[in-house]
């Protein structure tokens, strides 16, 4: 039971840690990590411009709203897992050096993300709101809470999956890259599900999509399933707990498949 607390007794170091991290990437750039942001919002464009065209949507900025909080909320999932098969070789020096519980180096990059997905979120939801939707200030911050940190939760979980399973498979990070793509591709995330007519089971059958999909129906339009929400919430801190000590029992197994 002492073990479960520990990501909370140690938040003041991997959190710092993260942040350390995150002020020397842009240590020497006028905007800082505002670039974070920046690089994201731009990004969006060019795509909503782009598939805008493409797909001839009846409302341009709508579509951009749809695009830009589906696209961030996306980035922050897909990175998550890109970077899980090689994240304990990454730390293999100080796991055989240290004694330290391999979730520390876990929260420290998921930490990492969450304060790059935040700033990225943040400039989002302020252009959004002064240009598109205004609502989206309120909804975007507050309403949408709760999926947020189930999509945070959710994401923890499934990197410590990667991450364990990368040690088992040697080809999983060269295999990852792809299973993304084909993902995001076959996704409502640049197009409506609508779009997928028949075939939007393959959306109903998305894990990834299903955790991106409340979120954005939050940030957009206001709507939470409470209940949902709730339960999902209880069975991402079961799994998360069960994650934590399994990872001080599997330390050694860990070690030796460095």
């Amino acid at each position: 039971m002492h073990e479960l607390f520990y990501p909370i007794r140690t938040f003041r170091a991997w959190w710092y840690s993260a942040t350390l991290r995150t002020q020397a990437r842009f240590q020497r750039t006028l905007l800082g990590s505002s670039w974070l942001g920046i690089s994201n919002l731009l990004s969006v464009v060019v795509l909503a411009f782009v598939y805008g065209v493409l797909l001839k949507v009846p409302n341009p900025k709508q579509y951009f709203l749809y695009l830009a909080v589906g696209l961030t909320v996306w980035q922050f999932i897909s990175t998550i897992i890109s970077t899980a098969p090689t994240l304990l070789l990454d730390h293999k020096e100080k796991l055989l050096n240290t004694t330290t519980h391999p979730i520390f180096y876990f929260l420290e990059e998921w930490a990492f993300q969450i304060q790059t997905f935040l700033q990225a979120w943040a400039i989002i939801i302020v252009v959004l709101a002064i240009f598109v939707q205004p609502s989206l200030l309120w909804q975007g911050v507050f309403v949408a809470v709760l999926p947020i940190i189930n999509l945070f939760l959710f994401c923890i979980s499934v990197q410590i999956f990667f991450a364990l399973a990368g040690l088992l498979f040697q080809d999983l990070f060269q295999v990852i890259p792809m299973l993304l793509q084909l993902t995001f591709l076959s996704s409502p995330v640049l197009f409506s599900k609508v779009n997928l007519g028949d075939h939007q089971w393959i959306a109903n059958w998305n894990p990834l999509f299903l955790i991106l999909a409340p979120v954005r129906e939050a940030a957009i339009l206001g709507n939470v399933a409470i209940f949902q929400q709730l339960i999902i919430l209880f069975a991402n801190l079961v799994a998360c707990g069960l994650l934590v000590l399994g990872l001080g029992r599997w330390r050694q197994w860990i070690v030796f498949n460095l």
